[in-house]
């Protein structure tokens, strides 16, 4: 297995447990520390399936798949710097909910050691691969 398949496997195994019941509201993920909107519920649900999705399909075209780990970790980092810190640092750490936040802090400082930043950054990145090549790093 490549390091990045490592990224779409550990996508796999986090979200099968939050993006449906997220997406439809089976029980809470997040220890019931925020208001139920089923709004953004379900554009978060949304996403996080979406990123289900795509990460099993990372697991064939490791390459192909590679920018929802780019866009995992903007948004985590975003959240993390924006929400979770400034309540940790001002005495409000009960406000966050640890599964999200660890979870999403593992994420931020691992994703970095596996994402094929090469590929994603090279130019032409968005010409078709040959079929049966693997240019994963």
């Amino acid at each position: 297995m490549k390091p990045v398949q490592m990224a779409y496997l550990g996508n796999i195994i986090i979200l099968l447990a939050v993006a449906l019941p997220t997406l439809f509201g089976l029980y809470p993920v997040d220890a019931g520390l925020f208001p139920e909107s089923p709004g953004w519920r379900m554009i978060t649900g949304a996403m996080w399936t979406a990123i289900l999705v795509m990460s099993f399909l990372g697991l064939t075209r490791p390459l192909r798949f590679s920018p929802v780990l780019l866009m995992q970790l903007i948004y985590k980092s975003l959240w993390l710097l924006l929400f979770a810190a400034p309540r940790v640092l001002h005495g409000r750490a009960a406000e966050v909910p640890r599964g999200i936040a660890g979870t999403f802090l593992v994420i931020v400082l691992v994703w970095p050691f596996l994402i094929p930043w090469r590929y994603l950054l090279e130019e032409g990145q968005g010409r078709p691969e040959p079929a049966g090549t693997d240019r994963s790093v």
